[in-house]
């Protein structure tokens, strides 16, 4: 098992971080607002998934990183939402 920091950058803004494996899931956001930063623990040899959600003012950039690793980067559109998922 090895300790990953989950981190996401953002000016303003409401969000979650849900990662979770192979179909389980804790029921817990790796991170929620205000939280910035989280360390979490991860299995070799095990897939990792996540979701995220984003409220923020329109033209907000964010990006969320897995210790060095930009796992995403967008930009919040005229909805003022921003969510998607992605493999880890």
């Amino acid at each position: 098992m090895t300790v990953s920091t989950l981190r996401i950058d953002i000016q303003e803004g409401r969000w979650t971080v849900d990662v979770f494996s192979q179909g389980a899931d804790s029921g817990q956001y790796e991170l929620i607002y205000p939280e910035r930063e989280s360390s979490i623990e991860l299995n070799e040899n095990t897939m990792y998934g996540f979701n995220y959600s984003i409220a923020a003012p329109k033209g907000t950039r964010y990006a969320i990183y897995m210790d060095d690793k930009r796992l995403i980067e967008g930009e919040v559109d005229d909805s003022q939402l921003a969510k998607g998922s992605s493999v880890i």
